[in-house]
């Protein structure tokens, strides 16, 4: 069936049923991370260009990346990989910068000239205003190395890394909290079997929860995940050990039948919104499997620390560069919409990749810097930061896309902070605009609300270093009174809506 297009509607109309009394969860601030990679031009060229570039740097680090990452409120930020972690040794990145040899990205085909390493990446995150989140190497490292670098960012006890550390500069320890235990160990990170990666993973995971003390709160270890047979079969391996293990992983990409971000089918496009309804599929698989295995008083959390698009412009020879399209835009809403409705066990996710790789929030050109629609869609999210998620019933037409999945035209899902609604929502068809009525049980809106809605005349439109500023969100306010209140959402549109309750 052809997405109705064609059939000549002008209007859409959907109901949402927003229940204040029935609540989900916390919504994670980490539920909005990213990633960043040592891989094409993400942080040689796009975080990184050294201290002595004359594009503004602070001691290397690009000033307008860091400002538009610090605006965004990014809340945590993992590195160094991916599959460039399993073979990196950090004592390679660390000390006098002439004395850093450069070094074989082994999988990403490209030299790595080890200028940006564990102090350059917390001044970066400092500088942002983000938690760092540091992947282990598993694949071709050791219990004892990954030690070390636990030391050398936690201890303020006066050891060999400890002194290394405060020689490279920070007399203060980094307390970094989040620490993956490998990555992609099912295939880059060492071809294992689950089984294999648990005995490494027990192993690793004993040394450093010795290591809790060293922040507020202990550490929090995540392991590698991949898919169901997988997952059930480490956590299976896990039993009488779930006490070394807060969360386990996945890797979710879509959108390889797609030419490009920016050349493709109506029904790509509609593909592409289905395959959403994929990635919760797994998601909810993992967390019925997180629940099962967790323990009383202590839960098990899915990181979804890998995500995305990924089209076949984005290859090893092009440094996985791609552009990023308003079609990215509504991807990414309807993908935290649903992270948001898992909030009660998706702990954090992780978009790939943070500049100039995959499905990225910025792209730069020598000097210049471009936010792309994907930036700006986490932008109009931002306000589910640390809110209480609300059941969100939404009633809404659906497209049935070339797999034969009936895709609901709108994304929605909401929460509430300090007295204010907060309201997501996408309208994923290319023609028609969606009235949307919305109820609330439970309580009533104050009356005026603000809105953001993004959107353009073509879902293939998309911000370049010519026209920065072609897909970018426009506020305005709206009549939002009572316990009843309609809107109307544009084609191809992202909105984001708060008002008070009363």
């Amino acid at each position: 069936m052809l997405p109705n297009t064609e059939t000549g509607v002008k209007r859409l109309r959907a109901k949402l049923n927003i229940n204040l009394n029935q609540t989900l969860g916390g919504i994670s601030p980490h539920t909005y991370g990213n990633f960043a990679e040592h891989l094409g031009r993400c942080i040689y060229g796009g975080i990184w260009v050294g201290p002595q570039s004359k594009i503004p740097n602070e001691g290397g680090i690009r000033t307008d990346v860091a400002g538009a990452l610090k605006d965004l409120g990014l809340p945590v930020l993992r590195w160094p990989g991916g599959c460039f972690a399993d073979n990196y040794h950090w004592q390679w990145g660390v000390g006098a910068a002439e004395k850093r040899r450069p070094r074989h990205n082994l999988w990403w085909a490209q030299p790595e000239p080890n200028e940006f390493g564990t102090d350059e990446f917390i001044r970066l995150c400092r500088m942002v205003g983000c938690e760092p989140y540091i992947c282990l190497n598993v694949g071709s490292g050791t219990v004892e190395e990954a030690l070390g670098w636990v030391e050398y960012c936690n201890s303020d006890q006066d050891t060999y890394y400890t002194r290394l550390r405060r020689e490279n500069g920070a007399r203060d320890p980094y307390r970094v909290r989040f620490w993956g235990i490998g990555n992609e160990n099912w295939g880059c990170g060492g071809s294992m079997t689950p089984e294999q990666y648990a005995y490494e993973y027990r192993k690793y995971a004993t040394y450093l929860r010795a290591m809790d003390n060293t922040v507020p709160g202990g550490l929090f270890l995540i392991a590698c995940g991949f898919h169901d047979d997988w997952n059930f079969r480490f956590l299976r391996e896990m039993r009488g050990a779930t006490h070394l293990l807060d969360a386990f992983s996945l890797h979710l990409y879509v959108g390889g039948y797609s030419r490009s971000a920016t050349e493709f089918t109506d029904e790509d496009h509609y593909r592409l919104m289905g395959d959403v309804l994929f990635m919760e599929t797994e998601v909810a698989r993992a967390c019925h499997l997180a629940r099962y295995y967790s323990t009383f008083g202590r839960q098990i959390y899915v990181v979804v620390d890998e995500w995305g698009t990924w089209y076949p412009e984005a290859n090893v020879a092009s440094g996985l560069y791609q552009q990023n399209a308003l079609r990215d835009a509504l991807f990414t809403a309807c993908a935290l919409n649903m992270f948001n409705r898992h909030c009660d066990c998706v702990f954090m996710t992780n978009m790939a990749q943070t500049v100039n790789v995959l499905q990225s929030l910025i792209l730069t050109q020598g000097s210049k810097m471009v936010l792309t629609p994907t930036y700006w869609a986490y932008y109009m999210f931002r306000g589910h930061m640390g809110g209480t998620a609300v059941a969100c019933e939404t009633d809404a037409p659906t497209i049935q896309d070339n797999q034969g999945r009936a895709v609901p035209v709108l994304s929605a899902s909401a929460s509430v902070k300090d007295g204010t609604l907060f309201l997501t929502l996408a309208n994923i068809h290319l023609t028609a605009p969606v009235s949307v009525e919305v109820g609330l049980l439970g309580g009533s809106a104050s009356g005026q609300a603000c809105v953001s809605i993004l959107t353009s005349r073509d879902v293939r439109d998309h911000n370049s270093f010519e026209a920065p500023n072609r897909v970018v969100p426009r506020a305005k306010k709206a009549a939002a009174a009572g316990a009843s209140w309609r809107f109307r959402l544009p084609p191809m549109a992202v909105g984001a809506i708060a008002v008070g309750l009363s």
